[in-house]
């Protein structure tokens, strides 16, 4: 273990932006997140269990699981949004739930077309089967820093969401820049007042690389207390929700190996080795290459 943890997105958040008409093989899936475990990332989000329609690159989530190589000190996790979905999960031997809620209303209706105080009992609910059954439980709670037009989020319904997600039995709620628009400033204004009134001890941060500023505003998070950061390897991903509503955005996760290179660089261990985590990048390239979608942008693969 190191002093910060690093949790892996790319088989989840950045294989579900690729195009929906092209699919990532179930087989490359596997053996990319393979190779994440094997360059010693402990978190890794393989899929997710949502509508096949909505998000075609996940529906095979069942099938990967049955094909990874489990390593006994790695967490496993797939995004559940209801308990419509609960039961796949159920089976699929993984260890960890993901919850899914946003910080803005506009955003909740978009993505999950339920208000806030909806979605709030429908995690609820899927928090409450997991842990009956002995699962590890997070959560993301999105648009954190600004909502999908661009304009501030109210923390205080973040300090309010973060506090009720804990309650729920979240080890950690991962606080997530959706849009990609934030900025150094804003995430210290807004990681004061989450360590104030709520503390930063289960608190991760899950930027997005939109306007090239994910490195740097998860460094000013760790300023701030964060120990916990969502990465994805070659910079993939991003919600293809936030990308269509009200302009570009969302597109482009913070790549796992510039977060691991930054912080190694600083004397500050990950527990990940990033020479394996390159080729691990070199795994994405070719998956994004074969579904016709751009190379990944992370700097440490070009």
């Amino acid at each position: 273990m190191g002093d910060i943890r690093v949790c892996e997105m790319a088989p989840r958040d950045g294989l579900q932006s690729l195009d929906r008409d092209r699919l990532a093989s179930t087989e490359s899936k596997v053996a990319l997140i393979d190779a994440l475990s094997d360059a010693g990332l402990d978190f890794i989000e393989v899929g997710s269990y949502v509508s096949a329609r909505a998000v075609p690159q996940m529906a095979d989530t069942s099938r990967v699981c049955d094909g990874v190589r489990r390593r006994a000190n790695v967490e496993y996790a797939a995004l559940v949004p209801s308990m419509k979905y609960y039961e796949p999960f159920r089976t699929s031997g993984l260890t960890t739930l993901a919850l899914f809620v946003s910080s803005t209303e506009a955003y909740s209706q978009f993505n999950l077309r339920q208000t806030i105080a909806e979605s709030m009992v429908s995690a609820g609910d899927v928090a409450r089967a997991t842990l009956a059954d002995g699962f590890l439980l997070r959560a993301h709670l999105s648009a954190v820093f600004q909502d999908i037009d661009g304009s501030d989020t109210d923390v205080g319904v973040v300090v309010e969401l973060a506090h009720r997600l804990l309650e729920m039995g979240c080890a950690h709620v991962a606080l997530a820049d959706t849009k990609g628009t934030t900025n150094p400033k804003r995430v210290r204004a807004v990681l004061a007042r989450v360590e104030r009134e709520v503390g930063m001890e289960r608190m991760g941060v899950h930027f997005h690389d939109s306007y090239g500023m994910g490195v740097a505003n998860a460094l000013v998070a760790y300023e701030c207390g964060a120990r916990i950061f969502d990465g994805s390897v070659g910079g993939i991903g991003g919600t293809p929700f936030a990308q269509s509503a009200k302009g570009p955005g969302g597109g482009g996760n913070v790549a796992t190996e510039e977060l691991v290179h930054m912080f190694e660089a600083m004397g500050i261990s990950t527990g990940v080795d990033v020479d394996a985590l390159l080729t691990a990048g070199a795994m994405v390239a070719d998956i994004v290459k074969r579904s016709g979608g751009p190379q990944p942008p992370s700097r440490l693969l070009r």
